[in-house]
């Protein structure tokens, strides 16, 4: 059985795999996004917060009104009133905060698709093609080297077998010798058309990072 793989530069495929910065343009602007979403997000976290600890206020105020006396109860109520404007006015912004996250990402959806355009051409400039060319290219040497071999081997032995399938004596006692005639076809090297077919699904499935299930059952090297 041959077992020849064709070779390729791994520190070169290291190189280039390094090197791929496929969202420049994409990484810019996400970053000039995060850096103003950041700051409104920890604005709401922390106006959330004070509700919160306003409303917790509030909450033990009500339950301090049930068991205070006529001049204590006069003071909750004020302070009561006072953590309830308090919590309107923190609702309001907690709504604000969450409405200019809002504004602000459907702002950036043209910015993001843009930016996304750009650099859908770098990837792009990956072009897979060069590779499977040279790769098939390789391959197709290495068999017509074997296939070169197995010929001139054929070329060796045709003129032996040739007088001797040739005779006319030979050929009254074997009438079928016609059909088992020495010919390069039947004597050539093999060629099953499993994996060695590459058909355009398997390069996409390559390309978009998985090696398809038919080529899993033998590491290539």
């Amino acid at each position: 059985m041959l077992n020849v793989n064709v070779e390729f530069d791994k520190k070169e495929l290291k190189k280039l795999i390094e090197g791929m910065d496929l969202y420049l343009n994409t990484k810019e602007v996400v970053a000039q996004y995060k850096a103003v979403a950041d700051k409104v997000d920890e604005r709401e976290i922390l106006l959330q917060q004070q509700l919160d600890d306003v409303k917790l206020k509030h909450l033990q105020n009500l339950l301090d009104q049930e068991t205070a006396n006529v001049a204590e109860i006069i003071y909750l109520k004020i302070q009561a009133k006072k953590m309830a404007e308090e919590m309107q006015i923190i609702d309001t912004l907690v709504a604000e905060a969450k409405q200019e996250k809002e504004e602000l990402m459907i702002n950036y959806y043209k910015v993001y698709r843009n930016a996304l355009s750009k650099d859908s051409a770098i990837a792009k400039g990956y072009n897979v093609t060069p590779i499977v060319d040279s790769v098939l290219s390789q391959t197709m040497a290495i068999i017509a080297e074997v296939g070169a071999e197995a010929r001139e081997q054929y070329l060796e032995m045709s003129p032996d077998i040739d007088e001797l399938f040739g005779d006319a004596k030979v050929r009254q006692v074997f009438p079928r010798i016609l059909d088992e005639s020495f010919e390069f076809h039947r004597h050539n090297p093999s060629f099953s058309g499993s994996k060695t077919v590459l058909e355009s699904h398997d390069i996409e499935t390559a390309i978009s990072g998985r090696v398809s299930d038919r080529f899993k059952a033998k590491d290539v090297e």
